[in-house]
């Protein structure tokens, strides 16, 4: 769970950050310096998701001991999900929801 919170907090920063930046401001910026060049405008939600994409890539691998362990488990029907899990999970889910 704590790899689903770090990911939480890390796509609600870059959500936070986009949001307090400006890039029609800057392309201004950069033009009143006479640069000039292709531009390419991307809309808010569109460069949140592809902040929280890169995110996601930059998280840790897939602990493929602690799948098999999973399905080994459902397999025997001994898996057992607590009710806190799910709990945390639907919130999680629903926070990443909002932001994305």
């Amino acid at each position: 769970m704590i790899n689903s919170i770090n990911t939480i907090q890390n796509i609600y920063r870059i959500h936070r950050t986009q949001n307090n930046a400006n890039p029609v401001a800057r392309v201004n910026e950069l033009k009143g310096k006479g640069i000039s060049g292709d531009e390419l405008a991307l809309s808010d939600e569109s460069r949140i998701k592809q902040k929280a994409l890169q995110a996601l890539k930059n998280a840790e691998d897939i602990r493929s001991d602690r799948v098999d362990l999973l399905r080994e488990q459902i397999a025997s029907g001994t898996y057992q999900v607590s009710d806190d899990e799910v709990a945390e999970k639907m919130v999680t889910d629903s926070v990443l929801d909002i932001l994305l």
